[in-house]
């Protein structure tokens, strides 16, 4: 048996060094055997204590390879044991433990910011509406599952004749309503 791979990370806090040790584990693929909605990202095992949360996000964009930016309102210190997650679910996890969430945009950047900034920012964002004719399934049906989607500016309609949703909200909401229809 091959010993897994991993590196080493090393992050200078107040002047002292704090190394910690990242274990990789392959990308797993969705299976039979996964669950609905499981991760499938590289698993990692780390610990921090006492780290700047900036530092914590250098670690991860390292690791997963993701583009991840933090806005000038994230600071604190992160203390966790991450052990055998994947990257995706420990750096959401960590991030709402400090009410601070991530959201990747249609480049596939991740932007982090406090909730309530985010919460700003969307009020004074641009309202898109956007038609989704449905196929296999009545726009009525799929109407009550797209609601709670929706910010409070937000709104969602169905064209029965067509069987169309008409979906009126921010772009972040778009995005997630066109991963949920077939």
């Amino acid at each position: 048996m091959r010993p897994p791979r991993g590196f080493g990370l090393s992050v200078v806090v107040g002047g002292a060094c704090v190394v910690a040790s990242v274990l990789a584990t392959p990308l797993v693929a969705q299976g039979p055997s996964s669950q609905p909605g499981q991760s499938t990202a590289r698993r990692m095992s780390v610990s921090w204590t006492g780290v700047p949360i900036g530092d914590v996000l250098r670690a991860f964009a390292a690791y997963s390879g993701a583009s991840i930016v933090a806005s000038s309102n994230v600071t604190g210190l992160v203390t966790a044991d991450i052990n055998d997650q994947p990257w995706d679910v420990a750096l959401a996890t960590i991030l709402a433990v400090h009410g601070f969430v991530a959201s990747e945009d249609e480049h596939g950047i991740i932007r982090v910011d406090n909730i309530a900034d985010l919460n700003d920012r969307e009020a004074t964002e641009p309202i898109i509406t956007r038609s989704f004719r449905i196929s296999y399934s009545r726009a009525a049906e799929l109407q009550a599952a797209i609601a709670p989607l929706l910010t409070a500016r937000g709104s969602v309609s169905v064209v029965e004749s067509t069987n169309t949703l008409i979906v009126s909200d921010i772009a972040r909401v778009q995005r997630a309503v066109a991963r949920l229809l077939p």
